[in-house]
């Protein structure tokens, strides 16, 4: 048998072959799972921290929020895997009241905080975005909060943040309340 028959008659090897061909599949559908998992946690830890904050809002338990004061207590509610701070520098709020004699609504911005840009912390919101209405009015509130991906090369991953410029995607949460009278 020559050299070249013997080569081709070996079959050592043909399990890294397979291997080869099956671990890329595997470790798409591992990561994709596990960034679809992340997402769903943290979005749903989102929601939570943000009902929990307007029912304290509708209770009377907060006097009077700032703009900032709303992000902070929504960050300290209970935001996943993230400090307070850089929480409030990832969210931004946009609140207005309803108009109850036609229900003529705003339609809320799609608009989150741009993590490639820098931080102004003395920056408050105008009144068409943060507006707190007064007693018995009904609230339109939607919070977006700028999460990072685990895995921001994977094919989930690199979707999720394909709208976006800053490398990060967008949770979006919105709400309706009516300001308690008091």
């Amino acid at each position: 048998m020559t050299i070249l028959g013997r080569f081709l008659a070996d079959e050592t090897g043909t399990a890294m072959i397979e291997f080869c061909f099956v671990i890329p599949i595997v470790m798409t559908i591992f990561m994709a799972s596990v960034e679809a998992s992340l997402y769903m946690a943290r979005h749903a830890m989102m929601e939570r921290s943000v009902d929990i904050v307007v029912r304290g809002i509708r209770l009377g338990h907060y006097d009077s929020l700032t703009h900032n004061q709303l992000k902070t207590e929504i960050c300290k509610s209970g935001m996943l895997g993230k400090s307070v701070q850089s929480c409030v520098d990832a969210m931004s709020i946009w609140m207005q009241p309803i108009n109850t004699a036609n229900f003529a609504m705003v339609a809320p911005p799609h608009f989150c905080v741009d993590k490639s840009e820098p931080i102004n912390p003395l920056l408050q919101p105008t009144g068409t975005e943060f507006a707190y209405g007064s007693d018995n009015e009904i609230m339109l509130m939607r919070i977006c909060l700028k999460e990072d991906p685990m895995f921001p090369t994977s094919i989930i991953g690199a979707q999720m943040t394909k709208a976006e410029p800053d490398g990060a995607y967008a949770l979006i949460s919105t709400t309706i309340f009516v300001n308690e009278p008091g």
